[in-house]
């Protein structure tokens, strides 16, 4: 039977560098902060914690163990993806907007190739996590209170939606997105629940959680959630039967809670679903992707530029807005090229993650458990894209990060 490796070396937790890092992630997953501290958005916190993060690491560099870091294969195929979205510009319908996804993306990319350098302990990784997990605890806090007593909904021009914000705009200001961010942070809190010695803040952190999500009234949110449910009992193994019982009576407790317009909302999927029997087609998004699957394999290569899919979606259907699929955006705006890296960025820490269960199969190590839950919330990325146009989020960033950072230090205790 194999021993876990021990790691003995004390080491400080907090340096600059993770600091920095640490205010990139509060101010990046939790915006409404900006709602309290306005100047922080006029200084432009983010870009500055970015630049010290930056500079912390060149100065810091020969400190840290995650020396293959850049190599693992999810940090290639991120570059690869980027590599195709700076490609796409020269075959952009709008070069402007495509210079915008690239500037972001250059962004988030340098924070993560950095992010997997410099996280190299469990003690750093759960203080980061800890900081994203609290990050979505807190806009789900922030989303019941707007929704439940300031009564601020979504405002479609004139017109007053019952769905939850926790933002006016920007970042997560879209109640989809924000159900996105939720459920990518709720298998971190269930993870901290299972390990934790005092587990009321994630017991509680998991029901704001989950209530902020279904008051979003977002299919492609209730779609996510019901696959980190399913995905955490898989997770579990033999003990998923007490576990299940669990489940099955919070679902009930919800599902008897939800507003009537929520239930109604759900329900819908189902009519969406099928094919109307008087016009022949289906009568929501699934339509929209049937139709501008084929206008993608007019440019298959390098697509149509980053930011330019609603130009085809606007030619080719008339409607600009009707897309709402992070895997379709990828296709038609950068080609086969950028849609083959996408898929890989999820594919591989799959991957990773069996090489590193099998590997460990005899012992417990708290690495393993943790690359588990961070599967999960890659889980939650990708069904929840699957119905939202977020080709460019910095949580996938963020969490392939994570995934990169598991890797290591499942790697690291061999090669000490």
């Amino acid at each position: 039977m194999k021993l876990a490796p021990v790691r003995t070396k004390s080491e400080s937790v907090l340096s600059i560098p993770i600091l920095a890092l640490s205010i990139y992630i509060v101010f990046t997953f939790f915006p409404a902060a900006y709602t309290f501290v306005p100047s922080l958005g006029e200084i432009r916190i983010v870009l500055i914690s970015g630049a010290v993060l930056l500079i912390g690491y060149i100065l810091t560099a020969g400190k840290y163990k995650n020396i293959d870091a850049w190599k693992n294969s999810t940090v290639i195929a991120m570059l690869g993806y980027f590599s195709a979205i700076m490609l796409s510009i020269f075959v952009s319908y709008d070069r402007g907007s495509t210079l915008q996804i690239i500037e972001a993306n250059i962004k988030y990319l340098c924070v993560m190739l950095v992010m997997v350098k410099i996280i190299d302990s469990e003690k750093r990784e759960d203080l980061i996590l800890a900081i994203f997990t609290i990050c979505g605890i807190g806009m789900s806090v922030i989303t019941i209170v707007n929704y439940g007593i300031y009564g601020n909904t979504l405002v479609q021009g004139e017109i007053v939606s019952n769905r939850a914000i926790a933002l006016e705009r920007g970042l997560f200001g879209d109640p989809n997105d924000l159900a996105m961010l939720l459920n990518v942070t709720l298998p971190f809190t269930l993870y901290y629940c299972l390990t934790a010695k005092y587990k009321i803040f994630s017991i509680l952190g998991i029901i704001v959680t989950v209530c902020a999500v279904m008051l979003t009234y977002s299919r492609g949110g209730f779609l996510g959630l019901c696959a980190v449910t399913i995905g955490f009992l898989m997770l579990k193994g033999d003990k998923r039967g007490r576990y299940i019982i669990l489940i099955v009576i919070a679902v009930a407790l919800f599902w008897s809670l939800a507003p009537d317009s929520y239930m109604n909302r759900i329900m819908s999927i189902t009519k969406e679903a099928r094919v109307d029997e008087n016009t022949g087609e289906y009568p929501g998004r699934l339509q929209a992707w049937i139709e501008l699957l084929p206008a993608g394999m007019k440019n298959p290569i390098l697509g149509v530029g980053a930011g330019c899919s609603h130009y085809v979606a606007g030619r080719e259907i008339g409607d600009w807005h009707s897309m709402h699929n992070s895997f379709l955006q990828v296709f038609l705006e950068t080609g086969l090229i950028g849609f083959i890296f996408y898929a890989c960025v999820f594919l591989s820490q799959y991957k990773q993650y069996r090489h590193f269960k099998r590997k460990y199969s005899n012992v417990f190590n708290i690495n393993i458990e943790r690359f588990k839950f961070t599967l999960l919330s890659l889980l939650a990325v990708a069904v929840t894209a699957f119905f939202l146009p977020q080709a460019y989020s910095p949580i996938l960033y963020f969490i392939s990060g994570v995934s990169v950072i598991n890797a290591e230090l499942c790697n690291l205790p061999t090669k000490q």
